[in-house]
């Protein structure tokens, strides 16, 4: 018989990485998988201070960006074009079949779809008075890495 099972609320960084671990061992049972590689893309003017940047990762051939920040000083002038176009140009590098991202209405939607992005879902009114998201966008590498 088992004895009852407590569930608690914690902040634990090495039980986390625990879980973590431990749902990558049973992925790794399932299919085919890769280590995560982190790509950070920076902009930086003259004086070394940071105007942009895309943070993302690489794993299962997907290139994900996780975020996408350009200062409003240069929002409108292709700096983040010129930074998808160089994850783009990563990931085709690296091997992967697919992009993807997540960002709200408030943010840049249109600016994605211009770029060959499309819509895998949205999660409307989320947050409140916003839509939620996600795209993706196949870029049809046929290399193996």
């Amino acid at each position: 018989m088992t004895k009852e099972l407590i569930i608690s609320i914690e902040s634990n960084e090495e039980n986390a990485l625990f879980i973590r671990g431990n749902l990558i061992k049973y992925n790794k049972q399932q299919v085919q998988y890769t280590e995560e590689e982190k790509i950070n893309l920076i902009i930086r003017n003259e004086n070394n201070q940071i105007l942009g940047g895309l943070l993302g990762h690489i794993d299962w051939k997907c290139f994900h960006i996780d975020i996408l920040w350009v200062d409003d000083t240069l929002r409108g002038k292709g700096q983040g074009k010129k930074l998808i176009q160089h994850a783009e140009e990563i990931a085709y590098e690296k091997g992967c079949n697919l992009m993807r991202l997540e960002t709200y209405s408030f943010q840049a939607p249109d600016f994605y779809m211009n770029l060959g992005f499309e819509v895998l879902g949205k999660l409307e009114n989320f947050p409140e008075g916003f839509d939620h998201y996600y795209f993706y966008k196949r870029l049809n590498n046929s290399s193996e890495k």
